[in-house]
């Protein structure tokens, strides 16, 4: 049986090597963005995605407007008995980057509710929650993924 995957942000960056790479480890893979009609930021269409993806074996919580992420999270496990949500963390949720711009405090403080959305999940899900937190990845996105699969063992 061919397994299934869904890949948010899947047009560019990290979410199209994941989308990639998942086709060709023999995935059907699924994405999500505003290229094809899915801006996540419209709760409608977030609701839509989780509804079309119900069964599925992997979710690459990847895409990042507002706190959609996290709401992505909270939704899904609650649905998925089984099944494997990776999420698109970031090293400065986890590393003060000392940031003092009000526009990456934002987005540092969206990584940090995702990576909070997971601990608290963790221990009552029965799916399996991974989060990894990239640094700035500007080439080699691809091997990077790459090696994500490996550890990840997808």
């Amino acid at each position: 049986m061919t397994k299934r995957a869904a890949v948010t942000g899947h047009t560019t960056g990290i979410g199209n090597s994941f989308f990639r790479l998942l086709r060709e480890q023999g995935y059907q893979v699924y994405g999500f963005s505003r290229t094809n009609g899915y801006d996540l930021r419209d709760y409608s269409c977030v609701t839509d995605m989780l509804q079309q993806i119900k069964g599925f074996d992997l979710f690459i919580n990847n895409a990042k407007p507002d706190y959609v992420q996290s709401q992505i999270v909270y939704r899904l496990s609650r649905d998925w008995v089984s099944g494997t949500i990776v999420s698109i963390g970031s090293q400065a949720a986890i590393q003060d980057p000392g940031w003092t711009d009000t526009f990456l405090m934002e987005y540092l403080t969206q990584k940090i509710a995702l990576c909070h959305a997971h601990k608290l999940l963790q221990p009552v899900v029965s799916c399996s929650l991974k989060i990894v937190h990239p640094a700035h990845l500007e080439n080699n996105t691809d091997l990077y993924v790459k090696q994500l699969l490996n550890e990840l063992k997808l």
